[in-house]
């Protein structure tokens, strides 16, 4: 994908931001258990924010590039075992993906768990090659099954295919990571001439404790974190892959998902194929 994804906020807009690189990002803060909050914006919010984080967080540059390109793509069984345990609000549920580094070229296959305490948790295998995952993704079929019993055994296909621009500050002091995801795109897995987009913005703050400087500046800006804000489970509604009732039908809306110009066609979303509860 191009990395002048539309919608995309510029990186110009974090100058003055100390940077870190990823080595360094990782040394002092994995953060592969910890606990997350999303929030939606308008992109014109973000200076704001921008102008109160830039003494406290570092931003990730990557070869002089301090806005990413991220690609995933989610598997599923044919009935959507996986968003069903999220639209129903199972304690113990996962997500199962593969995604790629658009500017690194990196690939990783990657387990997302939400644990009964409302921690997530992540697991995640490199791929050298992402069109091959083998019979066990990566070898995390096994923790699959542990987790979802015998409907692990359900054949998981390529489902929704979820592409972006993602800037990540970090805040040494109480290790906490804000990514801010725009240039956000659902696609159809299966089907190209299904895309949708949104111009909204998504930050994340994830962190070991459940308040942050930037949970505070948002909650003063009068915003709230959204519990239902999965990509995945969102994306599907988007593209109608899901018509049944949803958990996530309001965030779905304050996106504001709409159609977006494909090679060669555009397809509706109740075009699409579609599994309803």
């Amino acid at each position: 994908m191009s990395t002048d994804r539309p919608g995309a906020v510029p990186a110009s807009r974090l100058a003055g931001f100390t940077a870190i690189g990823l080595a360094e990002l990782n040394g002092q803060a994995a953060l592969l258990k910890r606990l997350e909050r999303k929030y939606v914006l308008d992109p014109a919010s973000l200076d704001g924010l921008f102008d109160v984080l830039r003494f406290s967080h570092a931003v990730l540059e990557i070869d002089g590039l301090r806005s990413h390109g991220y690609q995933s793509r989610y598997y599923d069984t044919p009935d959507l075992l996986c968003f069903r345990a999220h639209n129903q609000g199972r304690a113990n549920r996962f997500k199962l993906r593969v995604r790629r580094y658009e500017d690194s070229g990196l690939a990783f296959c990657e387990l997302k768990e939400k644990t009964r305490v409302a921690a997530t948790a992540k697991s995640r295998v490199p791929l050298s090659d992402p069109a091959d995952l083998g019979d066990d993704f990566g070898g995390l079929l096994g923790r699959i099954r542990q987790i979802a019993g015998a409907a692990a055994d359900h054949r998981f296909l390529p489902t929704l295919d979820v592409g972006y621009r993602r800037i990540t500050l970090f805040d040494a002091r109480d290790q906490t990571r804000v990514t801010i995801d725009s240039g956000l795109s659902f696609g159809h897995a299966s089907d190209p001439g299904v895309h949708q987009g949104t111009a909204s913005v998504i930050v994340e703050v994830k962190s070991a404790r459940p308040m942050s400087l930037t949970d505070r500046l948002l909650r003063d800006a009068g915003l709230r974190p959204q519990a239902q804000m999965s990509k995945y489970c969102i994306g599907l509604l988007a593209c109608g892959l899901w018509t049944g009732s949803s958990r996530f039908g309001a965030n779905h809306r304050r996106l504001g998902c709409r159609p977006v110009e494909e090679v060669g066609r555009s397809m509706a979303p109740a075009e699409a194929p579609a599994c309803a509860s």
